[in-house]
């Protein structure tokens, strides 16, 4: 699929830009069509994480372990810490079985262990 404003011109653009309307109105997200009720998906932020190699490294290798992707194992340390913090409100089913697969994960490390 093509982007439609990959063959426009500039003449074309210039009357798309004069054809909005700029206003200092606030937007919500209804009026986006942003659906913010309970059947709403969450809206996944991107964000980027600082970190040294060393942890990086060490942070991918036990995600590989957990068989998680490395933003889903950080997601899930966080969720983890809020949630004993008693910071944030009952996880979303996503998040219980995030940690449902490290508890298991790390209930057989011990066990291989021993």
């Amino acid at each position: 699929m093509t982007d439609p404003m990959d063959n426009m011109t500039p003449a074309d653009v210039a009357a798309m830009i004069d054809r909005l309307e700029f206003t200092d109105a606030p937007v919500t997200e209804a009026d986006l069509g942003i659906d913010v009720g309970a059947t709403a998906k969450p809206v996944w932020v991107p964000r980027s994480v600082k970190m040294p190699y060393d942890l990086d490294a060490a942070c991918k290798a036990r995600a590989k372990q957990l068989g998680l992707e490395q933003s889903t194992y950080i997601r899930s340390l966080i969720e983890r810490d809020i949630a004993a913090a008693g910071t944030g409100g009952e996880r979303p089913a996503w998040v219980q079985e995030i940690l449902a697969v490290i508890a298991h994960h790390e209930h057989d490390e011990h066990r291989k262990a021993s």
